[in-house]
């Protein structure tokens, strides 16, 4: 709220807990289909950098009017430079529409993660993109994707459905909630439906979900130590990420580390393993200290 003010707080649905992204596109779904059940629903993860604003809002524009007038799940591509192995990538078929430049594409498949020759040879086939993680459908499709392809999980949103927005079930919603699979978007529904389109995105994407993506859109000091938040202050030290809630922050003599610091819990990590913490977060989880994530 403090960052949007203007959206009411009716607006902003909040999952009692951490169930992944089929689910919680699930809420969201059965919520605003209370609304509209043929309304629009678009995806935006919130660690992505988006630049050319007006081309970003044109790539959704078209996504969203083919969505509007066809039975399809849209995603935003991105057309790639280089073969990263850490995004994963969209084989698009036969072309669908063409609309102001912006053609539609049918996606053959997905593919997560490859490694760096498959990558390689994605660039050099010309006909695969970046998969944004941005996704555009109908309230309604995406509902009947879930229904088919995660009927567990449907259920269980369906009995959702009649406590959502009633602020005397808090403690039902909770425990219905809680008890939803524990599946992604992408590989529950994506990954298996028929029906999903993709628009190439003209625009500039990056995933920041990592503090070393993050890094080159903070600003640094003169040993090139990226600080986001919070006081820090350091004798020969360089390249680190640092950031503070509330705690000031020493180092001597150290390079190339990631140090966060949150109220209650401190990470410490090299700059080159920071995808490495999904491993730390599990062994957290194993030992009970869920009240710290």
């Amino acid at each position: 709220q403090e960052i949007i003010p203007e959206v009411p707080v009716s607006n902003i649905i909040l999952e009692p807990a951490n169930r992944d992204t089929a689910a919680c596109v699930g809420l969201a779904a059965i919520t605003l289909s209370k609304v509209d059940p043929e309304g629009i629903m678009v995806v935006l993860p919130s660690d992505h950098y988006i630049g050319h604003e007006k081309a970003f809002i044109k790539t959704l524009e078209i996504a969203v009017n083919y969505a509007q007038h066809n039975d399809y799940l849209m995603t935003l591509g991105i057309k790639p430079f280089a073969p990263k192995t850490g995004y994963g990538y969209i084989e698009c078929g036969e072309p669908l529409a063409e609309g102001n430049g912006y053609p539609v594409y049918y996606v053959k498949s997905f593919t997560e993660k490859p490694d760096q020759v498959t990558a390689m040879n994605f660039i050099r086939q010309g006909n695969y993109l970046w998969n944004s993680g941005i996704f555009v459908w109908k309230i309604s499709s995406i509902l009947a994707a879930i229904s088919l392809y995660l009927p567990e999980l449907y259920e269980g949103l369906k009995r959702l459905e009649t406590v959502v927005g009633n602020s005397g079930n808090t403690e039902i919603f909770e425990k219905e909630y809680k008890g939803l699979p524990r599946v992604s978007i992408d590989y529950g529904v994506m990954e298996k439906a028929k029906n999903i389109a993709t628009v190439p995105g003209d625009f500039i994407w990056d995933d920041v979900g990592s503090w070393s993506a993050l890094e080159k859109y903070l600003p640094k000091d003169e040993r090139n130590n990226t600080l986001n938040g919070g006081k820090y202050i350091s004798v020969d030290s360089r390249n680190c990420i640092i950031d503070s809630e509330a705690k000031l922050i020493a180092t001597i003599g150290v390079e190339d580390l990631i140090i966060i610091q949150s109220e209650d819990v401190m990470l410490v990590c090299r700059k080159d393993r920071d995808q490495e913490v999904k491993k730390l977060v599990d062994n957290i989880k194993k030992n009970g200290w869920d009240d710290y994530l």
